[in-house]
């Protein structure tokens, strides 16, 4: 644990931390999204062709990218 000063708007919501990138849209729930990731990180997995050109980018199931999280939360209209 370590303390910081935050740098963040006080009225707005703000994210300070966090793991992993959200599922694609409409990958089917939870079981859904263990197939996806199944298949699109094993090039020789029967699916993996499909999911990649589904998904339509490039899908790194371990990003997380916290500036353009808390742009994304600037954007919401409380």
């Amino acid at each position: 644990m370590e303390r910081t000063q935050f740098q963040g708007p006080l009225d707005l919501p703000w994210c300070l931390d966090g793991a992993n990138v959200c599922p694609p849209e409409d990958v089917g729930g939870i079981a859904g999204y263990e197939d996806f990731l199944a298949a699109i990180s094993d090039p020789t997995h029967p699916e993996h062709e499909n999911m990649v050109q589904w998904c339509g980018r490039p899908f790194d199931a371990a990003h997380f990218d916290l500036e353009d999280t808390n742009r994304r939360l600037m954007e919401i209209q409380l």
